[in-house]
């Protein structure tokens, strides 16, 4: 009995573990995407008006490194936060879906709620 206790703590850590990892590649894949738009934006002469955007992108960025960070945590709030992270940032990416970078990070999102889905059981002690 012990060693399928175990076991399902293993495969929990593993879960988290990915989903964690995910959010770390997501945080890059929306750094790229700020980086790209915002430099598009500044190339075409639009200087202090890219500044509202890269903040927007940084706080996507922010709020996904945060995500990554407190996963760990078997609390319930912690899981009601990260879905909505991963929520708020998929209903993002329909902002520029046509792009191909906006399309990796739904994906990922996609990826993200699919790992923490089967471990919610582990929040809800």
């Amino acid at each position: 009995m012990k060693n399928v206790n175990k076991r399902s703590r293993q495969v929990i850590l593993s879960r988290i573990n990915i989903a964690r990892s995910l959010f770390y590649v997501n945080a890059a894949v929306w750094l790229l995407i700020g980086g790209v738009f915002v430099y598009s934006m500044v190339e075409d002469k639009n200087g202090w008006y890219s500044a509202l955007p890269a903040f927007f992108f940084l706080m996507v960025i922010l709020s996904l490194l945060a995500g990554a960070r407190i996963i760990h945590q078997p609390e319930r709030w912690v899981y009601v936060t990260a879905t909505v992270i991963v929520l708020i940032n998929f209903l993002l990416t329909f902002i520029g879906f046509p792009d191909a970078l906006f399309i990796l990070a739904a994906v990922m999102d996609v990826f993200i709620f699919a790992s923490l889905f089967p471990i919610r059981s582990h929040y809800s002690k």
